[in-house]
C-alpha cells in the first residue's frame, strides 16, 4: 500500500466538504510526520472545515512547527500523552500555552495505575482541563471508575466521545 500525495489528499477533502463534511481529523500512524500536513489543514481551513488532529503531540517541541500548524488553521488537538517519555510531557506544556483546545489522551495500564497521582498531578500543573481515556487490557478497563472518580477531584472534564485511539478498551464500551 503506499500513501496518498499531497494532491490527492487535497481532491479528498475538498469532496468531504461538497459532501457536507464540516469537521476533518488528522490521525494516522503519526501525521505529524507528513510534510504536507500544514498545507492539508489550510486546505480545510480555506473552505471553512473545522481540522482537528490526533497525535502524539513530539513534534509540538518544535515551536516553528507548532506555531506552524496553528497559523494553517488547526481548530483542536487530541494529545495522546506518552507519560514515561519526557518529550511528551514538554511538548503537552508547549501546545498547552498556545491558544488551542487540547483534549489529552491516557491509555490506562498497570504500570501508568500506579502513578496516576502523579501524572494528575502534572496534569493540573500544566494547565490540562480535558482528559480522555482508555486502557490497554479489560483488566485494567476495571479501574474506569477509579480514574473517573479522581479525574472529577482533579477538575478534569473527562471527555468519551473522541476517537480513541490505540484501543478497543474505551469507557463507551
Amino acid at each position: 500500500a503506499r500513501n496518498l500525495d499531497t494532491t490527492e489528499w487535497i481532491q479528498i477533502i475538498e469532496k468531504a466538504w461538497q459532501a457536507g463534511i464540516p469537521h476533518i481529523i488528522f490521525t494516522g500512524g503519526e501525521p505529524t510526520i507528513r510534510p504536507d500536513l500544514p498545507e492539508l489543514i489550510q486546505k480545510a481551513e480555506d473552505q471553512g472545515q473545522v481540522a482537528g488532529l490526533i497525535t502524539d503531540g513530539l513534534r509540538f517541541t518544535e515551536k516553528d512547527y507548532l506555531h506552524k500548524l496553528l497559523q494553517s488553521g488547526l481548530d483542536h488537538v487530541l494529545f495522546v500523552l506518552l507519560p514515561e517519555e519526557d518529550q511528551s510531557w514538554e511538548a503537552l506544556r508547549d501546545v498547552m500555552a498556545e491558544d488551542i483546545f487540547v483534549t489529552t489522551h491516557l491509555t490506562i495500564t498497570a504500570h501508568r495505575l500506579e502513578k496516576l497521582t502523579a501524572y494528575f498531578d502534572k496534569l493540573k500543573k500544566i494547565g490540562v482541563k480535558s482528559l480522555s481515556i482508555s486502557s490497554d487490557s479489560a483488566q485494567t478497563g476495571e479501574s474506569f471508575p477509579l480514574v473517573q472518580r479522581k479525574a472529577a477531584e482533579y477538575g478534569f472534564s473527562l471527555v468519551w466521545d473522541l476517537p480513541v485511539p490505540y484501543s478497543a478498551n474505551n469507557p463507551i464500551e
